[in-house]
């Protein structure tokens, strides 16, 4: 196995277990690699394969740290309008957000 591929499979690996910022380094170092012509021409359809395959985990993650922003968006917006009240009826607890004028 040629450093080329073995740097995509771990940078494969690290997108994996999230661990982007090593994920990142390895591709870096994967593109000096093929700009210094140490890719072996014999390799391609599996670097290819590989390539498709982190595009593939890079996409699934900004995917899920998309619908994670909007939900914890979701969620704050809804605590907005959350009331505590205690055994009495009375409200408790803090405000979530700073009040605000209302001026029709």
């Amino acid at each position: 196995m040629t450093k080329a591929l073995h740097l995509l499979q771990q940078a494969r690996e690290d997108l994996l277990v999230f661990q982007t910022d090593a994920a990142l380094v390895k591709m870096q170092e994967f593109e000096v690699l093929v700009h210094s012509g140490a890719m072996p021409r014999d390799r391609v359809a599996e670097t290819a394969e590989l390539l498709r395959d982190i595009l593939s985990l890079a996409s699934a993650a900004c995917d899920g740290v998309a619908a994670a922003q909007r939900q914890l968006a979701e969620i704050a917006a809804l605590s907005r309008h959350l009331n505590t009240y205690d055994r009495q009826g009375r409200r408790i607890g803090n405000p979530i957000s700073s009040p605000h004028d209302r001026r029709f």
